[in-house]
């Protein structure tokens, strides 16, 4: 460690001791913590409830096909938005657990809102949190 002697302004390393004065100034390496685990457990959370709705309203909107102006093609095609959002919220909850494209964990975030809005929201908050743990 350092041994309190007086050395030159501008040394990078004591003379005395060895100590390197390089590895005191550098700045420390990101802790790990179990944020975007828990974040990206909640959003696919939210994905899955998604995925369940998306598929409800896509192959059960031929229940409706009946009924005129077009409500069954309607909800078909709102099914298969939802299961899409659901599929890249699902994505993003497995990115945010590997700790990979933090882009895309936060995107997964922002969609699995609507299928849990409570884990939605504090799985995008737990994950915008640890962008630093993301691996660039």
């Amino acid at each position: 460690m350092k041994c309190g002697r007086t050395i030159a302004w501008d040394a990078n390393v004591c003379q005395f001791c060895g100590y390197d004065y390089r590895t005191a100034n550098a700045p420390a390496a990101p802790k790990e913590t179990v944020k975007p685990i828990i974040g990206g457990v909640l959003i696919i959370l939210g994905a899955l409830v998604e995925l369940y709705v998306g598929y409800v309203l896509a192959w059960t909107g031929e229940a409706f096909s009946g009924i005129t102006f077009g409500v069954s093609d309607f909800l078909t095609v709102c099914g298969a938005i939802v299961l899409l959002m659901g599929i890249v919220a699902l994505l993003g909850g497995v990115l945010s657990i590997m700790r990979k494209v933090y882009g895309l964990a936060i995107l997964g975030g922002i969609l699995s809102i609507p299928g849990g809005v409570i884990p939605g929201l504090i799985g995008l908050i737990l994950v915008a949190m640890s962008h630093d743990e993301f691996k660039k």
